[in-house]
Order: structure tokens, then sequence, then C-alpha cells
């Protein structure tokens, strides 16, 4: 998520009323969706619930400002920082193949010729993927003028500005919302196996749940179904925020990889699920969380999630996400196989705290 979006997202009470007692899941869905709709005052919104064995999808507004035309299944929308998800998925199917450690220091895959300031303390894939390795949110420079999102800086320019970065990282010690260490991440991936990180994601995640339209390229035909709102970015190749936040999806894909996390289909699956959602570092083991508690209080660090309890709610793993005019949160309550992932396109006066206050309501709403 860019800056902007951080600012003052305290969560707050969302008014979709008391449930029925005889509500079915279909209506509950209904009434939270069109309430966050309403409030989050979007261009165009779509949700993907997954409840055990069942799936829903919805859809609301208009596929563009002046469109009357109502996203559907196969719209592509970016879903941002929730990019970060999935390579914290791949770092750990790469983690229980033995091809990388968790604990592998980010030197051990740096580009030939590059070497990484000394420290007291290295930065290793677990504080990548963890938001503890101490670098700053974004690489610091002037993005070039009229830069679209997630096309800035290359491979190249972060190495560069890594190898010459002062050595004043709290590796370990403070949790600080890092793009910049997520894209280094996916570049430290592609090295380990000697693969491009676009080709570890069908790997790992899009080939083997049949994501098809999930992309970091996309094709003029997907392009033409991207779903726009107010200042929205161009439809571009995104490969040099592959990390962070360059995937393109549908809601048709996400609801394949949603079922995947909330249900995970064999031992296998399951096992690499919890091990994204393990807490790898509390709240109160660190000094200080910067930019970590958009969606509520962070209690503890997944590789790419965050875990929070709510009061009168399930244990909830969730993203945050927005950049390029789009706006998402997908949250998880393991212990219910309950998951919902929204997307939205913005408007002059969307909300995003009305979204992610809302999405914690449904999934509480769900899990009881």
């Amino acid at each position: 998520m860019k800056k902007a979006l951080w600012l003052g997202l305290a969560m707050i009470p969302i008014a979709a009323g008391a449930a029925p007692r005889d509500e079915s899941v279909a209506q509950q869905v209904d009434r939270y969706a069109g309430q966050i709709f309403r409030d989050s005052k979007a261009v165009g919104m779509v949700m993907v619930v997954v409840n055990g064995k069942e799936s829903l999808q919805r859809f609301y507004g208009r596929t563009a400002p002046g469109s009357a035309q109502r996203p559907d299944a196969d719209s592509l929308l970016r879903i941002a920082s929730v990019s970060k998800s999935m390579t914290g998925e791949v770092l750990a199917a790469l983690a229980q193949e033995n091809r990388v450690r968790l604990d592998d220091p980010l030197q051990k895959y740096a580009p030939r010729g590059v070497a990484l300031p000394p420290a007291a303390r290295p930065v290793t894939l677990l504080n990548l993927a963890t938001h503890t390795s101490g670098f700053p949110r974004e690489m610091p420079g002037n993005k070039p003028p009229d830069t679209p999102v997630f096309v800035w800086p290359s491979q190249q320019q972060r190495w560069r500005w890594l190898a010459g970065a002062q050595s004043r990282f709290a590796v370990g010690q403070t949790a600080q919302y890092s793009n910049l260490g997520f894209d280094l991440l996916a570049d430290a991936l592609a090295v380990a196996t000697g693969r491009p990180y676009a080709a570890l994601l069908r790997e790992k995640i899009t080939a083997p749940l049949g994501m098809a339209d999930t992309t970091l390229t996309p094709t003029p035909a997907q392009c033409a179904r991207l779903l726009r709102g107010v200042g929205a970015s161009p439809c571009v190749g995104t490969l040099a925020a592959s990390g962070s936040g360059g995937i393109y999806s549908t809601p048709r894909d996400m609801e394949r990889w949603l079922r995947d996390l909330a249900k995970p289909a064999d031992p296998a699956r399951r096992q690499l699920r919890d091990q994204m959602f393990q807490a790898y570092f509390k709240r109160e083991q660190l000094r200080s969380l910067r930019g970590m508690d958009v969606a509520g209080k962070a209690d503890e660090l997944g590789l790419g999630w965050v875990k929070m309890q709510l009061p009168d709610a399930p244990e909830i793993v969730q993203k945050t996400a927005g950049g390029g005019g789009f706006i998402g949160y997908v949250a998880i309550a393991p212990a219910s196989e309950v998951a919902v992932w929204v997307g939205m396109t913005r408007s002059e006066s969307t909300h995003y705290k009305n979204m992610s206050a809302g999405v914690n309501q449904l999934v509480a709403a769900l899990s009881r």
C-alpha cells in the first residue's frame, strides 16, 4: 500500500445490522457486502467468500467511471500488496523443498559483485518476509515523473542503492512495512533457484491452482478487462515489483487461491499454509511497528501476513493492499475455514477503513 492509505485507518464499526436467526450464508454475505460497498464509496467492487466447502462471489458498481457495465468473475484487478502474501507462499514452498532456508542471509543471493553494507546482524530472508529487515518502505530517490505504479525501481536500481546504503538497519528489532524488502526477497528467490520470479510464481501457486489470469505481464486482452477507477494507472507489465505489489488477478482466480488457504486439499498444502501463517515475530518482541496496524492491531507477523485477535472474533490472518487506483483486503480465519477478499477501484472519496472493518466483521460472523 502507498503511504497515503495508511493514515488514520483505525478500525470502525460497520452498520450491517443484527443478523436474523434464520439468515443464510448467502444472505449474510449480501448484507455485509452491500454495506461495505456503500460505506466505502468505491467505483466498482468485487468480493470473494470461502466458507468451508462453499464459495461465493459478489459484484457491485461499475467497471469504470461512466460505464454501465458491472464487474464480473473475469474482471482484472491489481491485487497490489496482496502480492506479498504470494511471495511469502513461494518462499515457504522453496523452504519446504530445502531449496532455501528462512535464516539464509540476503547476501547469499545478491547479484554477482554486489556486497551488502556490513551490519552487526545480517538481513535474512525471514526478515524480508516479515518486514523486520529495517529497510525503508520505498527505495529512497526520485521516481521519474509520470512513472506508473509498480515499475520503479528496477532490480538493478534497488541493489545498487542497497550496496551503497549506510549500515543503519535495526534488523529483527522493529517492524517497518517495506515494499522494497519484498522486491529484494523476490530477487533473492530468483537467484537461489536460477529461475525468474514470475516462473516461480507460476510453478508454486498459479499453475497448480489453475489461476490462468493471475500475472505480472497482462496481455492486451486481459488489460481490456481491467477495472478502472479514479487515479488508475495504465495496464502495463509490473515485473519490477514482482514481490511487493505487481500481480494482477481476477475474482475467479482469487477464489481458487482462497479455497486453498482456507481449506487446503492435502496435508502437504496444509503444512505449507501453516508455515506461512506461523508467528515468526510477536508484537511484544519488537521495539516498534510502523505501517502494520491498518486493519487492526498487528499481534504477530507471518510470511507476508499479519495475525490479529479482535474482540469477539476468531484469530484473523490478513493482508492489506492498495495502489494504481485500487484498494484491497484479504482476511482469513483458519480455524473456521473462512476467507474473504475484497478488491475495489477508488473514487475521490473511497474509505479504506470501512472496507477492512466490514470484512473483519463478516469473517467473524461467518465463523460464528
